[in-house]
């Protein structure tokens, strides 16, 4: 019996020692990607994800202003029942909604 338990702790023991070379395998290739990642980022002179989480601020900001938009329009359809104003106040929108952008849009962190 004892010897059937030593067979079964040594088997563990391997297992084991197999799972944590995996793993320090694991971690060194995750390092060397990374380590690559960072220095092609250099050489293109970007912060790796920098421009991605800019244009996705940038389609929330504009989709914001798009609902901002909508509300306005429905409101205005609601209350005074006319197209015609709805019409004039969607051409308002278009000439304000630059201005309107520049104001929301903090151009000082570049």
């Amino acid at each position: 019996m004892s010897k059937e338990r030593a067979r079964r702790r040594e088997a563990r023991l391997k297992l084991t020692e197999r799972r944590v070379a995996d793993e320090q395998v694991r971690r060194e290739t995750e390092r060397a990607r990374a380590a690559r990642r960072s220095a092609l980022s250099r050489r293109r002179g970007t912060r790796s994800g920098r421009s991605v989480r800019r244009s996705a601020r940038s389609r929330e900001r504009r989709a914001i202003i798009a609902s901002g938009l909508l509300v306005v329009l429905v409101v205005t359809y609601l209350v005074f029942g006319s197209v015609s104003l709805v019409v004039g106040v969607m051409l308002v929108a278009v000439i304000a909604t630059p201005a309107l952008v520049a104001v929301l849009t903090d151009r000082s962190k570049k």
